[in-house]
This record gives C-alpha cells, sequence and structure tokens, in this order.
C-alpha cells in the first residue's frame, strides 16, 4: 500500500526539496512509515523525533485527520493513506 507523506516548507531542506513523498510498502503504524522515510531522508529524523524518539514538541503529525499525540502517538494505526508532518504553531 502505498502511503503519501506531506511535509512543510521548514522540512525541504532534508527532502531536496520535496514536500510530499510517497512510500511503497506494508504499514501498520505511524512508526512503520517514518522509518521507511528516515531510509530516503535520514536528516530528517533529527528533526522530527526527540533524542528519546519522542515526536518533538513542536511538531505535529498526523494520520488523516488525527493528530497522533492524542491517540497512540507513533503506535497510532494507519486509517488513512495521507499522513501530514508539520511545525505547530502558536502566537498570541
Amino acid at each position: 500500500m502505498a502511503i503519501t507523506v506531506h511535509l512543510s516548507g521548514h522540512l525541504k531542506p532534508f527532502t531536496g526539496g520535496a514536500v510530499e513523498v510517497i512510500l511503497d510498502g506494508e504499514f501498520a503504524t505511524v512508526n512503520d512509515v517514518l522509518d521507511s522515510l528516515w531510509k530516503l531522508h535520514i536528516a530528517l529524523r533529527d528533526r522530527v523525533l526527540d533524542e528519546q524518539g519522542e515526536i518533538r514538541q513542536h511538531v505535529n503529525i498526523f494520520v488523516g485527520s488525527d493528530d497522533v499525540k492524542r491517540t497512540m502517538g507513533l503506535t497510532t494505526s494507519l486509517k488513512s493513506d495521507e499522513i501530514h508532518i508539520f511545525n505547530a504553531v502558536s502566537g498570541g
């Protein structure tokens, strides 16, 4: 099954300019997709995950419309063929 990973513009320098990466394979969880993504773009890992392998505080990952930080984190099951990774937005 193909999964499309949509990336925010701030990650373009680590993907050779791509903001969309299509991955083919068998993926059960978000972690499976990310492991495959790191094989293509290793530098993304340190921008998305922290030193403990958890999603960085300022990064959001969505499976469809579900924020994985509010579900099962990296073990969230795939219910969609799209994942979105982008910076959190804050302000006041």
